[in-house]
C-alpha cells in the first residue's frame, strides 16, 4: 500500500501515511502476542509511550514522568526509579525487536523505540506483493557493484600480503575467489562489510587490525582456558600496533584482561590487570563510544571491578546498539548469568535468537546450558551442553562440571560419576568450582552446583 489521502485523524508528523487507529491496532497486536503474555509491566510501558506520542508527537517523555505515571513511583533523589525505567525500556526494545523479527515480521506497521530516549518510531511496511518486482530490479545493479567492490578489495588485500586467514584462496589460474560464508562477508551484515572496505581504503594495516581483532574476538571463550585467552590478547595488542586509532583492539584486550582479573586471586597482580583493563576500555570509549563492542567491554570490566549495576547498564546499552551481534549477546548473557538474571541470560543465549557477525563459533549454547541449570531446567541444560559439544564448540572444565551436576540432579549417578572422572583426568590442576565462585556474584549459584555434585557416589 502506498501513501493515502489525508484525513482528519492523522498524526501531524507522519505526512498523512498512517492513521491513529492503525497504530493503535498494531499496538494491540503486539500487546496480545505470546511474547508480551505475562509481561504486563512492559505492555503498560509500551502503551504509555505510544499513546503519549499519539497525543503529542513533539513531547519527549522523561524517565521521571514514566516512573510516576506508569509505575506510580514518587520522585526520588538516588535515581532508583529512573534506573527501573531505563532497564525496562531496554527490555522493551529487545522484546519489540524479537517480535518484529518473528511473529510480527509481516505486520503492516513496526514499532521501534530507539536507544537514548522513550519516543516511539513507527515504520510503515509495504507488502511483498506490491514491491518484490521493483525491489529486485532496483537491487540488481547495486548487488553487482557491491560484489565487484568486494572482489577488488579482496584482490588488493591478497596482493599486499595481509590476508591473515580471511578464507581467501587463489586458484592455479591466478583467479581470486572468496568463501562468502566464511570470512570477508562472514557476518552477512552490509554495515560491517562497508566498515571493512573503509578500513582498507585507509590502509592495509588498518584492515589488518580489524581482521586480527575479529579473529581474536572468537578466542575469548572459553575464558577458563588461559592459554587461549592469552593468544587472543596478543592478537588484540598486535591490532593496536597496526592501527592505534581502531577501537576494537582496545575493547578486545580489555575483555581479555578483565577475564584474567575475574579469575585471579586478590592481590597486586589482579589490581594491575584491572587497572590496564580499565585503561584500555576507556581508550575504546574515547575512540568509539557508541559502538556495541565498546559498551560490551565497559560492561565486562565493570563486572570484574565488582560494579554490577554499571555492568548491567553498559550491557543493556551494548545490546540496544547491536541486538543481533553474536559476540555482544555472549558477553551480555555472561553478565546476566554472573549477576543471577537467568531469564535474561536464557533469552540472550537461546539458539532461536538471530546472530550476526563474528568469524567463528559463539559460546551461547554453553551459556544457555549453565543458565538452564541455575533455572532448575536440568534436562534442558544437558541438551544444550551436549549440543555445544556436537557442534564442535570447545569443551571446557565448566562444561563437564555442569553436565555432571545436572545429571546428578536428575538421578543419573553413573553418568555424573563418569563426567566427574573425565573432569579430573583432563583438568587435574583446575579448581573449577573456585573459579566459578569468583565469577558469580551470588554464592548460592556455586552452592547449587556443589550440592548436586556432593550426591555423586565415589568409586
Amino acid at each position: 500500500m502506498g501513501p493515502r489521502e489525508t484525513t482528519a485523524n492523522k498524526h501531524p508528523l507522519w505526512s498523512g501515511q498512517l492513521e491513529l487507529e492503525e497504530v493503535r491496532e498494531e499496538l494491540n497486536r503486539v500487546k496480545s502476542s505470546e511474547l508480551f503474555s505475562g509481561a504486563s509491566r512492559l505492555s503498560e510501558l509500551l502503551d504509555y509511550i505510544v499513546e503519549q506520542n499519539l497525543l503529542d508527537p513533539t513531547r519527549k517523555p522523561l524517565a521521571k514522568a514514566i516512573a510516576e505515571d506508569v509505575y506510580g513511583r514518587p520522585p526520588d533523589q538516588n535515581g532508583d526509579s529512573h534506573n527501573i525505567v531505563r532497564v525496562d525500556a531496554g527490555r522493551l526494545r529487545r522484546r519489540l525487536a524479537q517480535y518484529f523479527a518473528g511473529p510480527g515480521r509481516d505486520d503492516p506497521i513496526h514499532i521501534h523505540i530507539d536507544p537514548g530516549g522513550y519516543v516511539p518510531r513507527f515504520e510503515l511496511k509495504y507488502s511483498a506483493d506490491t514491491q518484490t518486482e521493483g525491489v529486485a530490479t532496483d537491487l540488481q545493479p547495486y548487488s553487482r557493484l557491491k560484489n565487484r567492490a568486494i572482489q577488488i578489495a579482496v584482490s588488493i588485500f591478497v596482493a599486499l600480503g595481509v590476508g591473515l586467514g580471511l578464507g581467501i584462496t587463489i586458484s592455479s589460474m591466478g583467479e581470486t575467489t572468496t568463501d562468502v560464508s566464511g570470512q570477508f562477508e562472514t557476518s552477512n551484515d552490509p554495515t560491517l562489510e562497508a566498515e571493512r572496505r573503509a578500513h582498507l581504503a585507509k590502509s592495509p594495516s588498518s584492515l589488518q587490525a580489524v581482521t586480527l581483532s575479529d579473529q581474536a574476538r572468537n578466542l575469548i571463550f572459553p575464558m577458563i582456558e588461559r592459554a587461549q585467552v592469552e593468544l587472543a590478547l596478543a592478537m588484540f595488542r598486535h591490532a593496536i600496533e597496526k592501527d592505534e586509532s581502531y577501537f576494537g583492539g582496545y575493547a578486545g584486550a580489555s575483555q581479555c584482561l578483565a577475564a584474567f582479573a575475574i579469575f585471579a586471586p586478590d592481590g597486586p597482580e589482579r589490581s594491575a590487570l584491572l587497572k590496564e583493563a580499565r585503561h584500555l576500555a576507556n581508550q575504546a570509549e574515547v575512540l568509539s563510544p557508541a559502538n556495541s563492542w565498546t559498551q560490551s567491554a565497559l560492561s565486562w570490566v565493570d563486572l570484574a571491578e565488582g560494579d554490577t549495576k554499571r555492568a548491567m547498564e553498559h550491557a543493556d546499552i551494548a545490546l540496544d546498539l547491536a541486538p543481533k551481534d553474536g559476540n555482544v549477546l555472549d558477553f551480555y548473557a555472561m553478565v546476566m548469568l554472573a549477576t543471577g538474571d537467568f531469564d535474561a541470560a536464557l533469552a540472550a543465549s537461546t539458539s532461536d535468537r538471530p546472530r550476526t557477525s563474528g568469524l567463528g563459533r559463539f559460546a551461547n549454547k554453553s551459556i544457555y546450558g549453565a543458565a538452564s541449570f541455575h533455572a532448575g531446567k536440568y534436562e534442558q541444560a544437558i541438551d544444550a551442553l551436549n549440543a555445544a559439544t556436537r557442534a564442535g564448540d570447545p569443551i571446557s572444565a565448566p562444561t563437564l562440571i555442569y553436565l555432571a551436576a545436572a545429571n546428578a540432579a536428575l538421578g543419573n549417578q553413573a553418568e555424573a560419576l563418569a563426567l566427574e572422572t573425565d573432569l579430573k583426568q583432563n583438568w587435574p590442576t583446575i579448581d573449577t568450582i573456585a573459579l566459578l565462585d569468583r565469577l558469580y556474584v551470588n554464592p548460592e549459584q556455586v552452592r547449587a552446583l556443589t550440592d548436586h555434585l556432593s550426591t555423586i557416589p565415589q568409586r
